[in-house]
């Protein structure tokens, strides 16, 4: 296939397709910007309309059949109904320049545009090839996460990969489940940060990936470099001692790069490293990859059992870039076997068989040993996480998915869980559903002072006979946030390495130890209640459960577990669940004017409405508790 020329594999689809993928980045946008305050929003009945300027800078009208959820305020516009002037209206291009660019003011206005135009390239051209329906055979997790092609329904520019052409997309993009294969170099170990979770070995970790034929070559290659830069008076054996022979690599830490990283930014950032030899090129290793819906965390075709490997890739993608700051590579299997050992004792959590996949290795280069005029160039672009597999915690008769897998509905119309709720009856699965995945985030919440960054991609739903039985949960790197002297077990957390000053310029975001405890809870209701779990309940409409009674749901595990659980009282009062208002992060602020401040606002939260609904049905002695 040609890097653009995807219409003639698209079966005659290409151009509903491409006005498709335009109409929905509009309504995101403009769902978006409305939630945040960004746009003015004038509403009479169900049609809101909101004013933008043309090119001679006249107001131009905007309007659209939409609503005010009752999840948290969300905005959610029709689809097909937005029109300019009156006339319905899919040009990207000039809505974005009426409402955006001519109407906005922003340091990243420009910047902003373009990564929706990029989102539009990007997924018209999966769009375009993308079969009608999953088949059969890939309804298993691996198969599942290539699947997951829709991206965040909340976030405008939901699939923008800035850095990938069209043709690294095709290459690399999950969506075209094409085989990528991982390069390797050789990091001299004094220029090496490594971290291995307990009873693990980094060897044994590396092996899972090589085959003893890359063992060899790979030992080949250092022991000629070791030969040629000695020859030449560089840094080989004649300063670091003999590495030539069967310990041709005992000097070294092997890391796997992605392709394109190493392609488009480790090959020059990292010139000065490799002409002294403290970098060595080893080239591809033999086994086939397939990409994960992060793009940059890779699962491996040929050992299906053995870690995935998540990667530092320099693309933006939705709100941030892709890197692997050092400190959180070092701290993944600290955080790992701290929660292991947490959820191991715990008996609630062992009750409803919570899980986490840990981080077992992480890797990367030590940047703090650069010089200044590298140091920003290179940080975070070359390192690695090991991952336990999801298929090492199945049990007989289960079967895992992607979380939102649940909201994914498939190119034939027909969403996917369309059988599985069909099969148990709506009430049922959304009951299970709900009790499964809320009950272990609020204990974590509640008895052990720790939130978890839970949105529905890093959340695994494990159901049997296609009924929802247990989470596990990923990404705990950079995942976990908690106030030290709030935790259950403070003498049991692990001490951390620390960020370096500089990280917060590169992600404001981004820390795990919080001030205060609202910021825990905050972190919770961001990206379990805001995002993960009101995309639920608006997916769950289409099976005719109304939202108000899928937060009813969810106020009553909450409910029932304060009940059942008194000794937290004080904590149910410090990690208020039911708050008149949830913080929430404006992400679309944070893409159009920067990080030079952190972006977020108040919004309604159903829960509060919901626990008072199911209250004033029970009987006064009952609600004491959770008053």
């Amino acid at each position: 296939m040609g890097v653009v020329g995807y219409r003639a594999e698209a079966g005659g689809r290409t151009e509903a397709v491409y006005v498709g993928v335009q109409e929905r980045i509009m309504r995101q946008t403009l769902e978006a910007m409305w939630f945040e305050g960004i746009l003015d929003s004038h509403v009479s009945g169900s049609e809101w309309r909101t004013e933008g300027l043309t090119s001679s800078g006249k107001p131009v009208a905007y309007t659209c059949e939409a609503e005010r959820k009752f999840s948290f305020g969300r905005v959610k516009v029709k689809k097909g109904t937005i029109q300019r002037e009156g006339v319905r209206c899919t040009d990207l291009d000039l809505f974005l320049e009426e409402i955006v660019l001519n109407a906005l003011k922003g340091a990243n206005v420009t910047a902003f545009i373009q990564e929706l135009l990029e989102t539009m390239a990007k997924d018209s051209q999966c769009r375009a090839i993308l079969p009608l329906n999953i088949p059969s055979k890939d309804r298993h997790y691996d198969a599942l996460e290539s699947h997951m092609t829709d991206g965040h329904l909340y976030h405008p520019s939901y699939k923008s990969r800035l850095g990938f052409s069209l043709k690294d997309n095709l290459a690399y993009g999950p969506e075209f489940n094409s085989e990528v294969a991982l390069v390797w170099v050789a990091v001299k170990k004094e220029f090496a940060q490594t971290a291995v979770s307990a009873g693990y070995s980094s060897d044994e970790l590396v092996g899972q990936h090589l085959t003893a034929e890359d063992m060899q070559r790979f030992q080949q290659i250092l022991q000629q470099d070791s030969l040629v830069g000695s020859s030449v008076g560089g840094k080989g054996s004649k300063v670091d001692g003999e590495i030539g022979g069967s310990d041709a690599d005992d000097r070294y830490v092997f890391i796997p790069v992605h392709p394109w990283q190493w392609e488009h930014q480790l090959e020059s950032v990292f010139a000065r490293q490799r002409m002294d030899g403290d970098i060595v090129y080893l080239g591809p290793s033999s086994s086939p990859y397939r990409a994960q819906q992060s793009i940059r965390s890779l699962s491996n075709r040929v050992n299906p059992e053995a870690p995935y490997i998540k990667l530092a890739l320099s693309i933006t993608n939705t709100s941030s870039t892709r890197i692997l700051a050092q400190h959180t590579t070092q701290n993944a299997p600290l955080i790992s076997d701290w929660l292991e050992e947490l959820v191991r004792e715990d008996e609630l959590l062992q009750q409803v068989q919570f899980g986490i996949l840990k981080e077992i290795m992480g890797l990367s280069f030590r940047y703090e040993q650069l010089p200044a005029t590298q140091y920003g160039r290179a940080y975070g672009t070359l390192g690695a996480i090991w991952r336990e597999n999801v298929s090492v915690h199945l049990k007989e008769g289960e079967t895992a998915w992607p979380l939102n897998a649940l909201m994914l509905v498939q190119l034939d119309g027909v969403p996917f869980i369309q059988d599985a709720v069909e099969r148990h009856g709506v009430e049922k699965w959304s009951e299970a559903l709900v009790r499964t995945v809320t009950l272990p985030i609020i204990h974590l919440l509640y008895a052990h002072g720790i939130a978890l960054e839970s949105h529905a991609q890093n959340i695994i739903l494990v159901l049997e006979g296609e009924l929802p039985k247990r989470i596990m949960i990923k990404d705990l790197h950079d995942g976990v946030r908690y106030v030290p002297d709030q935790l259950l077990y403070l003498e049991r957390a692990p001490k951390l390495n620390p960020e370096p000053e500089t990280h917060r310029k590169f992600n404001r975001y981004s820390f795990i130890y919080a001030g205060d405890v609202s910021e825990v809870r905050d972190y919770t209701y961001d990206a379990f209640f805001f995002i993960c779990m009101t995309d639920i309940a608006l997916a769950f409409e289409k099976f005719g459960l109304s939202e108000e009674a899928f937060w009813q749901l969810c106020a009553g595990v909450i409910v029932d577990y304060q009940r059942e659980h008194p000794e937290y009282a004080e904590r149910f009062i410090a990690f208020d669940l039911f708050a008149e208002d949830a913080l929430i992060e404006e992400m679309t602020k944070r893409r159009l004017y920067g990080d030079g401040e952190l972006y977020f606002r108040k919004a309604s939260n159903p829960l509060k409405v919901s626990k008072d609904a199911l209250e004033s049905k029970r009987t006064p002695e009952l609600k004491g508790i959770v008053e």
